[in-house]
């Protein structure tokens, strides 16, 4: 069995490379790619790369007398198409490359300053200067990369190369751009700071760098804000050989809002009097890469000074928590950096106990972390799960050269990952990931709650909700006079009780609740599980502002979602379509509008989903009122936009209109009957057939229905419908959620719709077709013309009340859209909110729910296509 993907193409690349080398390419070349993640994509950039060079044969030669190193190669360029590029673009590169000697040669920051300086000395102008830097960075990271990959160097010497490469460059960069700037040959006279990982020698491959610039006291010169300008273009703008580094000056005193390139002084006495706890803390981390040695003495000097203090205050301390908390909330849990036991809580916990007085002498992580005051099986632990979280990030931005810190949504890309890792498969590499993030989260939580320094009612909120105490705090800390909230949880234990849940059971709606007063206090005194009016917009004036109606709806959604979480068997589906229809209707009424509003998809049916699209189509009666009809659209629009932009959880979807997107906002009767006749689709017709009146005469959805069902399902049609079911399955669901996703997988909700539909539209006088919206009244129909027996039935309601109710729990938990976890700790959760045992419980229930649903939406299309 080949290798390769595509054996045909592989055995053509290698018979090219056969003629070009004049070498009998056989078992032992291929042989090079039996270890490499992408085999295709390697032996194409390698033609590619030796179709450049002078000598193909020898180095082909060398490849095959050195697997190990051609392995790494192999598996890079085949793997990163930046470091494939670079080869190309640079085919002497190769001379190293092979070369373990020449390829283990270490970098040092001196070493690549004497190569820099003697290619500048080279360089014909200030664009050339500026690409022989690039070229140099180019070297270096092919050669880190390759002894990366081959575990040559421990992952703390590539960290450390990776950052004294860019220091090195930033220097050199410095003084090229200065001296372009002020047109003299005189050193950088600007102190240019690294912070974050630069200033503790802990890059990835694809990192921002924070730099902050200073500048001699009372010494004023233009030349200074235009340097620090053209050194951020010279730096992070793309030339032939791409960029050398992203730059983020926002990193200096006041932000963005403060002057570039400040005096050393006013730096000095904004964190004298100004700088915010994280600002001292983002502090710890920065060191002087570039400018002069009087100035790099002073800003470490001042380091010192605010980082070290003798003694840290509790207020101090409990500010960062807070910050970090915050933070927290708006954390990704894919996301391995900032998520939940991620890089970032090793961090944390590693700078929080420096600023308290350990580890100060080592500005990276782990050296620091070594001489921290833990248990020695944790200090253990959380080493281990760093170096690991590290590399798997540095595997990850191998890829595309991209500043990403999660794994890739495509199991191609996990996979080579997982290879690069030497993992034996995407499962086991997610598993060991799953099992350092646990362990951090275990530690970092346990170090945290004694860092805490108040023990006051704050502290003992967060003691109680455990996990939720951080997104708890960070939220009760927001409020006015939060110490009176957080008497009032301990004093109150249903107030706990419906914090806890929320925070449990549907993080996704805090931000909701957070942001809204009100809406907390309605949360916390009970008053939030009482039902609302249904006209709950009949106590504003006729021209409330958009804040006001904003106000109203999103308190309305809020309940009806936390009511559902009381009752989950509640139609909330129902209740909120029934709110999303009276703020329609109260714009529709403040606007005018004078054409009809007509409500498709999920939206019409009832199937409304915490964070659903509402689909609508717009009709109007003439050609002659449609002009108007359409401004007043635009002014609907307008005025929706400016409800989200007050935190109302609405958002409106017209690409089922004719023409989709690039059509008329409005369309005429007479223009839309036109297109019924003229170019509607099928699968168009298929949209309308769940069609439901909200605002002005119900002649608009007459005539969607009659669009609907005005071609009968004949097979040719079928098949085109069919067709356009399998190509959405394919361009909206990744490979490896085709049996997740439960709206548009296989056995999801859409198999069951478009079962209903296709019978729909089969047998119009048998059904309900056009007749009701109501899925279940729909499904009785079908068992009523004896469409599906009493079993099918059965199984349709089943899964339809299951995948809804996982699909509600996937969206209050704010797990990835529509989808099935796969790590054990979401799945396990999700488990829990479903009252199943377990995961492995749930997944089995659920399996079979979708395959019974998948088998039996099969069935229907070859009783339909008999």
């Amino acid at each position: 069995m080949s290798i390769f993907a595509d054996p045909e193409a592989a055995e053509r690349g290698r018979d090219r490379l056969s003629t070009l080398t004049g070498l009998a390419l056989g078992s032992e070349f291929e042989a090079l790619f039996r270890d490499v993640a992408h085999p295709d994509g390697a032996l194409a950039a390698l033609e590619q790369w030796l179709r450049k060079t002078g000598n193909p044969a020898t180095l082909v030669e060398a490849l095959q007398s050195s697997p190990g190193l051609a392995s790494a190669l192999l598996n890079l360029i085949g793997s990163s198409r930046a470091q494939a590029d670079a080869l190309i673009q640079n085919p002497e590169f190769g001379a190293f490359a092979l070369d373990p000697q020449a390829l283990n040669d270490r970098l040092t920051l001196a070493k690549v300053k004497r190569e820099g300086l003697a290619l500048l000395r080279s360089s014909s102008s200030y664009s050339h200067s500026l690409d022989r830097l690039r070229f140099l960075r180019q070297r270096w990271t092919l050669a880190i990369a390759l002894n990366d990959l081959t575990g040559a160097w421990e992952p703390e010497v590539v960290w450390a190369a990776i950052s004294d490469l860019a220091e090195a460059l930033l220097a050199l960069a410095c003084d090229v751009v200065w001296q372009d700037v002020s047109k003299s040959g005189e050193s950088c006279p600007v102190l240019v700071v690294g912070f974050g990982k630069l200033g503790g020698r802990e890059l990835n491959y694809s990192s921002d760098i924070d730099l902050v610039y200073a500048t001699q006291d009372e010494v004023e010169n233009p030349h200074f804000e235009r340097f620090a300008a053209a050194l951020g273009r010279a730096v992070g703008e793309r030339m032939g050989r791409g960029m050398l580094y992203r730059v983020d000056a926002r990193l200096r005193p006041y932000g963005a809002a403060g002057a570039l390139t400040p005096s050393l002084r006013a730096v000095e006495a904004y964190y004298e009097r100004y700088a915010e706890p994280w600002e001292v803390q983002a502090l710890l981390r920065s060191r002087p890469m570039a400018g002069p040695a009087d100035l790099a003495e002073r800003w470490e000097a001042m380091r010192r000074k605010h980082c070290f203090k003798p003694t840290v205050s509790e207020f101090f301390l409990d500010e960062l928590i807070a910050n970090r908390n915050q933070i927290e909330e708006h954390g990704d849990p894919d996301d391995i950096k900032r998520g939940p036991g991620g890089i970032r809580d090793v961090e944390f916990l590693v700078q929080m106990r420096q600023l308290a007085g350990q580890g100060r002498e080592e500005m990276s992580t782990l050296p620091a972390l070594r001489l921290l005051k833990l248990a020695l099986e944790h200090r253990a632990d959380l080493e281990s799960a760093y170096t690991f979280l590290r590399q798997l990030e540095h595997r990850i931005q191998l890829l595309d050269d991209q500043q990403t810190h999660r794994l890739p949504q495509s199991l191609t890309a996990r996979e080579a990952i997982a290879h690069l890792l030497r993992f034996p498969s995407e499962d086991i590499l997610e598993a060991r990931l799953a099992l350092h993030r646990s362990r951090v989260r275990q530690i970092y939580r346990n170090e945290m709650m004694r860092e805490a320094i108040e023990r006051d009612d704050r502290h003992e909120v967060a003691s109680i909700l455990g996990e939720d105490g951080a997104v708890a705090v960070a939220w009760m800390d927001r409020l006015p006079g939060s110490e009176l909230y957080y008497r009032a949880l301990l004093e109150n234990e249903h107030s706990l009780g419906r914090l806890a849940l929320l925070l449990e059971q549907a993080p996704a709606l805090v931000p909701l609740i957070r942001e809204d007063l009100a809406l907390t206090e309605e949360l916390l005194s009970g008053e939030i599980e009482e039902p609302r009016d249904p006209d709950l917009f009949s106590g504003l004036a006729i021209d409330a502002a958009p804040a006001a109606l904003a106000s109203v709806y999103r308190r309305g959604v809020a309940g009806a979602c936390f009511r559902w979480l009381l009752d989950p068997y509640s139609d909330l589906s129902q209740e909120l379509g029934a709110l999303a229809d009276a703020l329609l209707r109260r714009l529709a009424g403040q606007l005018a509008l004078d054409f009809d509003v007509v409500a498709l998809g999920s939206y019409a049916t009832g199937e409304l989903g915490f964070g659903s699209d509402l689909d609508l189509l717009l009709l109007c009666p003439t050609d002659e009122r449609r002009t108007e009809a359409e401004g007043q659209a635009e002014g609907l629009l307008a005025l929706l936009s400016a409800l989200r932009r007050h935190g109302a959880p609405i958002e409106v979807d017209l690409r089922l209109r004719p023409e989709g997107g690039k059509g008329l906002l409005v369309r005429s009767y007479a223009g839309f009957e036109a297109y019924d006749m003229d170019g509607m689709e099928m699968w168009e017709r298929l949209a309308l057939g769940s069609a439901r009146s909200i605002w002005g005469s119900p002649t608009g959805r007459a005539y969607a229905i009659k669009a609907a069902y005005a071609l009968p399902l004949t097979p040719p049609r079928l098949k085109e419908l069919v067709a356009m079911k399998k190509r959405i399955e394919s361009e909206r669901v990744a490979p490896q959620h085709l049996w997740r996703n439960v709206k548009l997988g296989h056995g999801g909700l859409s198999d069951i719709e478009w079962l209903v539909r296709l019978h729909e539209l089969r047998y119009p006088t048998a059904t309900l077709a056009g007749k009701s919206v109501d899925l279940d009244d729909r499904l009785e129909a079908l068992a009523q013309a004896r469409l599906l027996n009493v079993f099918e039935l059965e199984i349709l309601r089943k899964g339809r009340s299951h995948l809804a109710q996982v699909r509600r729990r996937l969206d209050f938990l704010g797990f990835r859209h529509d989808t099935v976890p796969e790590n054990p700790d979401k799945l396990r959760t999700l488990a829990h909110h479903m009252e199943f045992a377990d995961g492995n419980a749930f997944l089995a229930e659920h399996e079979t729910i979708r395959h019974d649903v998948r088998s039996l939406y099969l069935e229907a299309l070859e009783r339909l296509r008999a």
